[in-house]
């Protein structure tokens, strides 16, 4: 019968582990949301010159793929214009935003 006592209280104190464990992926996903609004600094760069690179042009002096860079557009990272045929040129001043200049060739 001590046997049995014993491994009650093991399971009683495994349980409080697993609240801990649930809890933290909550405050990493509070910390992505409160980073989110950080990365959305384009907006200087639509002051620039006014200068525009195509999209192919852009992949080429990034890091970037051209579906990385529709995300990015798509999200509000990088700006740019879409014309009538749906060609994509991409504001040049983007180039030098703090989380895109680490990708430049």
């Amino acid at each position: 019968m001590k046997m049995a006592a014993k491994s009650q209280p093991k399971k009683g104190k495994s349980a409080p582990k697993k609240k801990t464990s649930k809890s933290a992926p909550k405050k990493a996903a509070a910390a992505k949301k409160s980073a989110a609004p950080k990365k959305a600094k384009p907006a200087k760069a639509k002051s620039s010159a006014g200068k525009t690179i195509a999209l192919a042009d852009f992949v080429n002096m990034t890091y970037l793929t051209e579906n990385g860079v529709k995300d990015w557009l798509r999200q509000g990272r990088l700006t740019g214009q879409q014309n009538d045929s749906g060609e994509w040129a991409i504001d040049a001043a983007n180039l030098e935003a703090p989380g895109i200049k680490r990708l430049v060739r």
